[in-house]
């Protein structure tokens, strides 16, 4: 009944994190709150189907067949009722200082017994200040969970999320376990 309200909840919380990604702090708070979000639509959609003839088991069987389904209903348990989710950051700094590249070319001259008999150097290599130039600095973050034993990002992963959650709400509502309203 409520759960495209949830889902379009979890979908801002989603675009919060990607947003906050290189704040850890805010990071970790959106990803609280989108897994609150996402599970509400879940449990709505349990109450709903608990009342409708094979909708339970419909529910279960689709909760039960995704890794992904389970491992998030998992995550947000943990999160509520035991503490709070600490995903794995993984930060990388840059620093970047500019690259000269001179152009340079030697030439030796050598008779037919491999005896030098010239030799001749060009260089095109003009004096750079490197006090002046401007050093480049980026921060990335990546943020993961330890227990998944995929290769995903959170952010890969709550996206798979998001669309798995989408796909058993319209399969519930095609097969009448759930309304279409809200």
């Amino acid at each position: 009944m409520y759960e495209k309200d949830k889902l379009l909840e979890a979908e801002y919380f989603y675009s919060r994190m990607i947003e906050e990604k290189n704040n850890v702090i805010n990071f970790r708070y959106n990803l609280s709150a989108f897994l609150s979000a996402s599970r509400s639509v879940l449990q709505y959609a349990l109450k709903e189907t608990k009342i409708k003839h094979g909708g339970e088991e419909w529910y279960n069987d689709k909760i039960l067949k995704s890794p992904v389904l389970s491992f998030f209903r998992d995550r947000r348990d943990v999160n509520i009722h035991d503490e709070p989710i600490k995903p794995r950051t993984d930060c990388t700094v840059k620093i970047g200082a500019p690259i000269h590249i001179s152009d340079w070319i030697s030439v030796t001259i050598k008779n037919k017994d491999g005896a030098i008999i010239g030799k001749h150097e060009s260089s095109n290599n003009p004096e750079v200040d490197l006090k002046h130039q401007k050093t480049e600095v980026s921060t990335e973050y990546k943020h993961s969970f330890i227990e998944w034993s995929g290769q995903e990002d959170i952010f890969t992963l709550s996206r798979m999320y998001l669309d798995e959650i989408d796909n058993l709400v319209k399969d519930g509502v095609g097969k009448k376990f759930l309304s279409a309203g809200k």
